[in-house]
């Protein structure tokens, strides 16, 4: 089972490279991809076929664990479960949940994937992962040029 978890995580990954989303796209070791995307930044997917989970480790450097960015971060992923938003924005529960991490003051992002919804849980996270940078245009300019070099508009 989990060897088709794998294959169905490298397989959909592997699509996006292949339309130029990602690019530098690798496979690091079993379960572990490195790729460079948004704001031409390195970012590391890891798969735990056992948890089952995917995890973007170490995303976003620098947030505080105590920090009102942290808390409204927290907020913006739980409400990616929100029934109200359009399905191909939203996170359904039943198939995939989306939680926050800080250590140190770095934020992961992860999806618990049910029911070996793996090729679901890709799409999610990717999806997840661009809506959450387009937020932190929005809203955190400073934070983004500050860690990322993003020029300000």
């Amino acid at each position: 089972m989990a060897r088709n978890s794998l294959k169905t995580v490298r397989e959909n990954l592997q699509a996006y490279a292949d339309r130029g989303i990602f690019r530098g796209f690798s496979e690091v070791s079993g379960g572990r991809f490195r790729f460079i995307w948004i704001m031409q930044h390195e970012m590391e997917l890891m798969v735990d076929t056992t948890g089952p989970a995917l995890r973007f480790k170490n995303l976003l450097p620098g947030v505080p664990a105590k920090s009102r960015m942290y808390s409204e971060l927290r907020k913006y992923i739980e409400q990616r479960h929100d029934p109200a938003l359009p399905e191909h924005r939203r996170i359904d529960r039943r198939m995939a949940e989306a939680r926050c991490h800080n250590r140190s003051g770095c934020v992961s992002i992860s999806l618990q994937v049910r029911k070996n919804q793996y090729a679901y849980g890709v799409n999610r996270i990717v999806n997840l992962v661009h809506e959450l940078f387009v937020h932190l245009r929005e809203a955190y300019p400073d934070y983004l040029l500050e860690n990322f070099d993003v020029p300000e508009d």
